[in-house]
């Protein structure tokens, strides 16, 4: 929670010998079982003889089918796709034009449907689904790939997908764009094994760009963009459905989730949760909340990606997160919060603390964010003009390295109630029940560049102990170049 500074802040001069960093206790926490559960089983991708099996795919998918503009239409899609799974697999190749669909259009293994050069346009109206990609735990559909395809989608129900995969192993995505979808655009779901998107791209989607719910394992994106979504560009969840609901019944699931998407629920160790998440060269602008937001992850990776200009956070790690890294990223131009309507703020625990006089919260958000999050990364990125701090971690964050980041120029909604820093380490009261709130600890802010007006370079709450902060290079603190509520418990140089 952001909350306006006591007069009596507790300011001491450091020696030059920073004494010891006293040993802060871990708390008894349920993230320390989920990580040591997932080390335990084995989450990696069965590679043995992965070349030989490549190589089967291909051989299987050399087996071609041609659909001329004057032939093509659902029927003959369909007849098409049909003829390649009695073979085994292979490649149907689709003309330019829109092509309509009155029913989901489901693909089987070993089948790559390619269109001509993103002109081929699949349009899917009043769907839940449109692509449906679905395998069971015995019989996991494999090697699909789509390619050079546009997808147009108008679903009924508030929560749907495009593109919804599941119980899938080397799902391959290239240059595949879609367009104002309802809801969601790539929906992947429960054992869902080692897919790569490439040059892929959802923008104006009515709820989600990329969204990867419960044990989806090894995904790739590379250059791959979510832009003006209305609720955010990729959403990574552990989301629970309840035991009335099987895993396989996604018309269920779809309902259900309609009503309980965005409520964070307490986790055990062994919830499935999305793991090894790679994001290369992507960028995740304009959307109307999150650039990236998470909801339990492991292992995610975040690298040369451009976040920028989301109303809310430009990115958070938060509820059982672990093992994460953001690296060379450009972070800017987030949280202005003003595109949330009274009811999510009221939802955020902000609506009392008014608004500024374009309409904006006065309550403004980060950059990056960290929430219940453990083992984190933040590395050589340049994260600027972010309307509340730069990094906060808001509560329960541990073992978090901050270092050689460009950090200038944050706290551009200053305000009367509020003011904002270049780095928080923060603690707050929980939110929800099952959220633990002691104070952010044993973190690291090392060898940053922080600049221009923020009220402190780096702001450090009461309590929160076993941290270090040292060799950063701070300029234009209105306040403190550190200000620092502890009186020990911390290095700070």
């Amino acid at each position: 929670m952001l909350y306006r500074l006591k007069s009596h802040l507790l300011r001491r001069k450091h020696s030059t010998t920073p004494a010891p960093i006293p040993v802060v206790d871990y708390p008894d926490w349920v993230l320390w079982q989920r990580i040591d559960w997932a080390r335990q089983h084995d989450h990696h991708r069965q590679c043995l003889a992965h070349a030989q099996i490549r190589q089967q795919v291909l051989d299987r998918q050399r087996r071609v089918l041609r659909l001329s503009a004057e032939e093509c239409s659902e029927a003959a899609v369909r007849a098409a796709l049909a003829r390649l799974a009695e073979l085994g697999g292979g490649q149907l190749y689709l003309p330019e034009g829109d092509i309509h669909f009155s029913q989901s259009l489901h693909l089987s293994s070993h089948i790559a449907l390619i269109g001509s050069q993103g002109r081929t346009c699949l349009c899917f109206d009043g769907l839940d689904y449109g692509l449906w990609i679905q395998g069971t735990d015995a019989a996991p559909v494999e090697s699909v790939t789509l390619r050079d395809l546009a997808l147009s989608h108008d679903g009924g129900p508030q929560f749907c997908a495009t593109v919804l995969v599941t119980h899938c192993r080397d799902l391959r995505c290239q240059r595949v764009t879609i367009t104002a979808p309802r809801a969601v655009g790539f929906l992947l779901a429960d054992r869902v094994i080692g897919s790569h998107f490439e040059q892929c791209k959802v923008s104006h989607a009515g709820l989600v760009g990329f969204m990867l719910v419960r044990d989806v394992h090894e995904t790739v994106m590379q250059q791959c963009v979510a832009e003006y979504c209305q609720q955010g560009g990729m959403f990574l969840t552990d989301l629970k459905c309840p035991k009335s609901i099987a895993p396989l019944d996604f018309q269920a699931q779809l309902h259900h989730t309609d009503q309980v998407i965005g409520n964070f629920a307490p986790f055990a160790p062994d919830d499935p949760f999305p793991y090894r998440t790679d994001m290369i060269d992507c960028v995740l602008r304009g959307n109307r909340k999150m650039g990236i937001t998470t909801d339990g992850v492991g292992y995610l990776s975040v690298r040369n990606c451009v976040i920028a200009d989301n109303d809310c956070e430009g990115i958070t790690l938060d509820n059982g997160s672990f093992g994460c890294a953001i690296q060379n990223c450009h972070i800017y131009n987030n949280g202005w919060r003003g595109c949330q309507t009274e009811q999510e703020l009221g939802i955020d625990f902000v609506q009392a603390m008014g608004l500024m006089d374009d309409g904006s919260s006065k309550a403004k958000l980060p950059g990056v964010s960290l929430d219940n999050a453990v083992d984190t990364r933040i590395e050589h990125n340049h994260i600027e003009a972010n309307w509340g701090d730069g990094v906060k971690l808001v509560r329960a964050a541990m073992n978090t390295t901050i270092t050689g980041n460009v950090i200038t120029d944050n706290n551009r909604g200053v305000n009367e109630k509020f003011h904002f820093f270049g780095v928080l380490l923060g603690q707050a009261d929980r939110q929800h029940p099952e959220q633990a709130d002691f104070p952010s600890c044993n973190n690291t802010v090392a060898g940053n560049l922080i600049q221009g007006t923020h009220f402190a370079g780096v702001h450090i709450m009461l309590n929160s102990r076993g941290n270090q902060v040292r060799n950063n290079t701070i300029k234009g603190a209105t306040f403190a170049a550190i200000e620092d509520h502890m009186r020990s418990g911390n290095q700070v140089e």
